[in-house]
């Protein structure tokens, strides 16, 4: 059995920095998290979380998010809100993906059930993701002080 910290140790961010890290990138640097998340939680977990047209699709759809902003949204001023929103709806699918992936991880090889709130995965997004992974080991020891004794 794994340890409940490999996923933290593989991933390796702070959701402070990588809060920071989108900002001063202007948002390049999530992209690369979520490479690099995506591929830990499988490796650790074994199961799927995003396939390789998964991701081609969202950074394609990001792109023109980008160009829509900058040169259509003059002239469609809606196309730009759409294309965000389809954006924002792809990265709360991932995210409820990598949240059933946790849990079925969590509850099949540590014993316990993960608080990851489905509000704050799509409010928050990666973020909170991000948030919930570093948070597993208290997690586990939060359940393992509120189960009881037995002989």
């Amino acid at each position: 059995m794994s340890d409940i910290s490999t996923l933290k140790e593989k991933i390796d961010t702070n959701t402070f920095y990588l809060c920071l890290l989108t900002i001063v990138t202007a948002g390049a640097y999530m992209y690369i998290w979520l490479y690099k998340a995506s591929t830990a939680i499988e490796e650790v977990t074994h199961i799927k979380v995003m396939s390789k047209g998964f991701l081609i699709g969202y950074l394609i759809t990001v792109t023109w998010v980008y160009v829509a902003a900058l040169s259509i949204s003059h002239f469609f001023p809606g196309l730009s809100l759409l294309w965000a929103a389809t954006v924002w709806l792809l990265a709360v699918a991932w995210c409820f993906r990598v949240r059933r992936a946790l849990r079925i991880y969590t509850m099949t090889k540590h014993g316990f059930e993960p608080r990851i709130n489905r509000v704050f995965s799509v409010l928050f997004t990666f973020y909170h993701i991000n948030y919930c992974i570093n948070a597993l080991a208290r997690d586990k020891k939060k359940s393992e002080r509120k189960k009881p004794l037995t002989n």
